[in-house]
């Protein structure tokens, strides 16, 4: 038999390389390196400009001013400046400190003067981030609530304030420099004061709360200083009004039941405010010249005057 034929494998050849292509791929990778040497030396340029930036240009000596973008109209000099000497970052800064501006909010926020936080922005004034403008919404205080010794600001979502003070202060936070009310006092409250920040609990305090921003704007009422729900729910005498109105006379409107009621035993509170604006016309005075008045029902009750006595000594 015949031997098998061995298979072979063929000798691969190098094929010449065209000259054109050889010299276009080193164009390429000359390129290719002197891209990489320009993006590194962008790159090195770029932290020794950034580092010159932080450390020389954009790092303060002082500290930055702040701004109240929203500054409400009630608030005062004296609380615009409590709120700004809180967040005022001490020492040095650089101006791309994230950080600091993440500390700004968190101490904005446990401010019981500052309902929301909206935003706070670092922003060029003479230098590179030296102004801190800060939006806010604020608490506005709507009343004092009298308990004990001391009388405490709220907002009018029951939100208690920091400030609080003595009764010879009062006057002056009651009327305005324009002797208008601004503030009205609540009396007879039956739950004590909570911390600044938090909601005082009650309904009783909710229904005075309800009373004042009812009160509020209305000119026949700047006579009207005090909301007093001592006897909120009838808790003392269910005969009493649960809400009187005490006027800057120091005589008394017998309101009556809390303004949220699902159903009325007396006239409904929009008759009595219409009411109450009736007499101040008549009588150009809130509480018709007496020292108190009920205007719970259809009729208002005034106290009985005694005539002039007879010659048998009757009246």
């Amino acid at each position: 038999m015949s031997k098998a034929k061995q298979k072979t494998k063929p000798i691969p050849v190098k094929k010449p390389v065209d000259p054109e292509v050889a010299k276009r791929r080193r164009r390429i990778m000359i390129h290719a390196l002197c891209v990489i040497i320009f993006l590194g030396a962008i790159a090195t340029a770029f932290h020794f400009t950034r580092d010159y930036v932080d450390k020389r240009v954009a790092f303060s000596t002082e500290p930055p001013t702040i701004v109240l973008t929203n500054r409400p109209v009630w608030m005062t000099d004296l609380l615009a400046e409590q709120i700004i000497r809180s967040v005022k970052p001490a020492g040095t800064y650089s101006a791309f400190d994230e950080q600091l501006l993440a500390d700004r909010v968190k101490i904005l926020k446990a401010n019981p003067w500052i309902k929301e936080v909206k935003q706070v922005r670092r922003v060029y004034g003479q230098a590179p981030g030296d102004t801190i403008e800060i939006d806010c919404d604020y608490r506005a205080p709507i009343a004092l609530i009298h308990w004990g010794e001391y009388f405490w600001l709220i907002d009018g979502d029951g939100v208690r304030l920091p400030e609080q003070f003595t009764a010879n202060h009062v006057k002056d936070i009651v009327v305005g420099q324009d002797k208008k009310i601004n503030i009205r006092v609540i009396e007879g409250i039956s739950k004590p004061p909570v911390e600044a920040g938090h909601k005082w609990p009650g309904e009783d305090l909710a229904a005075a709360i309800d009373m004042v921003k009812q009160l509020y704007g209305q000119p026949w009422a700047e006579e009207i200083v005090k909301v007093d729900v001592s006897n909120f729910a009838g808790r003392n005498d269910m005969k009493d009004p649960q809400i009187t109105l005490v006027t800057k006379y120091d005589t008394v409107i017998r309101w009556g039941e809390p303004l949220n009621m699902k159903y009325f035993l007396e006239i409904p509170p929009a008759v009595k405010l219409s009411r109450l604006q009736d007499i101040y016309k008549q009588y150009g005075r809130i509480d018709a010249k007496q020292p108190w008045i009920d205007i719970r029902f259809d009729w208002i009750t005034k106290p009985v005057v005694p005539g002039p006595a007879h010659a048998d000594g009757s009246r």
